[in-house]
């Protein structure tokens, strides 16, 4: 197996499992800083600054244009890296300023003109697979060995974190378990798309930590059973 960056998936979720209601890209999330405590916000914000690269897939930039960097603190943070298989994140997207280094992995099928104007915003671009998905294994091998990444955070959204772990790819699943209830049957959940039941082996964690911090709950899970 290739080398690859030691990853993690962490995510804050609802009582009911939720992340956050269905809603359309540039709608606000109401699950953020005016819901959740500002505790919690720093201690995100800390797990941040422990990485050496962010991972997001393309529709959490669509639905909120983050800049994925450090809140309140000066300097550049870690790496931001998009998973945009045909290259369609606008090119006036956030995440493609300035204030820290960004990696674009685009698989072979993305448009080239596409592919060019992020890198006319200063993007850095990784080819890898074809049509809309990207190959990960071979994008964190890159990311390992490219880009010098060793540690590295994935916040979302469903669909990435599904295939991550479909392909085993954690090291580690980190749970914020917040004091509210979403609802909804529409509601997006951490992890989306079909089950691993039954066409595959559902996959197990161990418990290896587990804080209180207030009225949040703070867990860790490292895999159990490869499938």
């Amino acid at each position: 197996m290739k080398m690859r960056p030691y990853t993690f998936m962490l995510v804050a979720a609802s009582l009911d499992g939720k992340i956050s209601p269905k809603r359309k890209p540039g709608q606000k999330n109401p699950v953020g800083p005016s819901l959740i405590d500002p505790g919690i916000m720093k201690f995100h914000n800390s797990q941040r600054a422990s990485v050496d690269g962010i991972m997001v897939g393309l529709n959490c930039i669509l639905l909120d244009d983050s800049r994925l960097t450090l809140r309140e603190t000066s300097g550049k943070g870690p790496v931001r890296i998009v998973l945009d298989g045909l290259a369609e994140m606008p090119s006036f997207a956030r995440v493609l300023g300035r204030e820290a280094r960004t990696v674009v992995a685009v698989s072979k099928d993305a448009p080239k003109e596409r592919v060019d104007a992020f890198k006319s915003r200063g993007a850095q671009i990784i080819v890898a697979g074809k049509g809309k998905f990207v190959d990960l294994p071979a994008v964190l091998s890159e990311l390992y060995h490219g880009f010098g990444i060793r540690r590295l955070m994935v916040e979302g959204g469903g669909t990435v974190h599904r295939s991550m772990i479909a392909k085993n790819l954690y090291d580690e699943i980190r749970l914020i378990v917040c004091p509210f209830v979403i609802g909804g049957s529409t509601s997006i959940t951490p992890v989306e798309r079909r089950a691993f039941w039954p066409r595959e082996t559902v996959p197990r964690y161990r418990l290896e930590k587990s804080e209180v911090m207030g009225d949040y709950l703070y867990l860790v899970y490292t895999p159990e059973n490869v499938g």
